[in-house]
């Protein structure tokens, strides 16, 4: 069964990431991050269907580092501990942690000396306001970057791209 079109175009480096661009753009932050290997943990908040997913994708994309995607109100401790054991066992893993405002109280405290030590990169995503909704241990230990709305021209530039795309997007219908 083939993937949803979203899935499909979902960014692979940074140069793919539809908006955003004072985020991923040329010399700004998170791009200077990736280019320097030096990637430090972050809270991406924003409206649904920003690019949260996206920007940690492509940043995961523009590493050599395993990517791994939870969810803090449905995955377990244990699903945390399996990622820990990765990181642990074969370096880095850049953990996107989806609604991460819902992260409890056991998988904080197991999640804060995982990022300390910088064996996991979080990339947290929120609707919410993180300055509101996050724990302060949490936020201390991350970056936080607000994402925007794409504009209309962003829009047409993801459809253009979608069109044109023979091996991911529509190209061959």
């Amino acid at each position: 069964m083939q993937q949803p079109l979203a899935y499909r175009m979902r960014p692979q480096n940074l140069d793919e990431v539809v908006g955003q661009q004072d985020l991923v753009g040329p010399d700004r932050i998170i791009r200077r991050m990736v280019s320097a290997h030096r990637l430090s943990s972050m809270i991406l908040y924003g409206p649904p269907g920003t690019g949260k997913t996206s920007i940690a994708s492509a940043i995961a994309g523009s590493t050599k580092y395993a990517f791994r995607i939870l969810n803090a109100a449905t995955d377990t401790k244990k699903d945390l501990q399996i990622v820990a054991e990765e990181a642990k066992m074969s370096g880095t893993v850049i953990l996107l942690l989806d609604e991460i405002h819902r992260l409890d109280k056991t998988k904080q405290d197991f999640l804060l000396p995982l990022l300390e030590s910088g064996r996991i990169v979080l990339i947290g995503a929120t609707t919410e306001n993180p300055y509101m909704n996050i724990q302060p241990a949490i936020r201390s230990r991350t970056q936080i970057f607000q994402v925007k709305p794409l504009t209309p021209d962003d829009i047409t530039s993801a459809i253009k791209r979608a069109l044109a795309d023979h091996k991911r997007g529509l190209g061959d219908y």
